[in-house]
């Protein structure tokens, strides 16, 4: 009887562990503004920064050399580049406000979780609410340290932009250590033709600006300075 009753036992509380396993509800992921906040919050304790930037620009027509920058932020949104001549700088992947860049009035929704893609990350969906093109903009979230690891960007009268950016980790926050912009445009920028005598201010080839556009722009970070207390003045000059 002792062996029977175990039995019994034994079978009633695989049955019970079977009924909670199949009943308890699932876990629920994080909403989308759960994960923008979390992205965030990892970069509160920065108060200001500066950088050494390297930018190499590959893109047919536009004639830019590489070039080295010097940029500076201060917290909220206090930007400023030092360089020589022009230079080409998505603000992604340089302030640490890009969530208010990218979620401004905007719809956000989670289209997908860390276990349901190959990314291992979230990836959010984002529809600005009052623009009259319809731009899709994605974004993906790496689930464990909450920093944005991608950008998509697609325009459907202008093309596609990806971003993608690498980290590295500085006094314990992970910042950009290079941010790659990847454009694959319906349309080529204009070839400028260089000064003659006859048009000393130069012109566009009129064949050029119909075709597809595929290029790339590199940035590279290097000699992070934390919390320096910049001074004000600086981002007034």
């Amino acid at each position: 009887m002792k062996q029977v009753w175990s039995f019994r036992l034994l079978a009633h509380s695989f049955l019970l562990t079977v009924f909670l396993h199949v009943w308890a509800p699932a876990k629920q992921p994080p909403d989308s503004n759960y994960i923008l906040k979390k992205v965030q919050s990892r970069l509160d304790s920065i108060t200001d920064y500066s950088a050494r930037v390297n930018v190499d620009v590959d893109v047919p027509n536009l004639r830019i050399p590489a070039k080295e920058l010097q940029i500076y932020y201060k917290h909220p949104d206090k930007f400023r580049v030092k360089t020589s001549g022009f230079a080409i700088i998505p603000k992604i992947g340089f302030l640490p406000s890009q969530i208010d860049l990218l979620s401004k009035n905007a719809t956000i929704e989670l289209l997908s979780t860390p276990d349901q893609n190959d990314s291992k990350s979230y990836i959010l969906d984002l529809h600005p609410a009052d623009s009259l093109v319809k731009i899709v903009t994605n974004i993906w979230v790496n689930a464990k340290r909450w920093t944005i690891e991608k950008v998509l960007i697609n325009a459907p009268d202008m093309g596609e932009s990806v971003i993608t950016i690498q980290y590295v980790n500085v006094n314990g926050i992970w910042l950009p250590d290079t941010t790659t912009v990847y454009l694959n445009m319906l349309r080529s920028i204009p070839e400028l033709r260089r000064p003659t005598v006859e048009k000393p201010v130069g012109f566009s080839s009129e064949k050029s600006g119909n075709e597809p556009m595929v290029g790339t722009i590199l940035i590279r970070f290097k000699d992070y300075r934390l919390n320096q207390g910049l001074e004000n003045k600086l981002f007034d000059e």
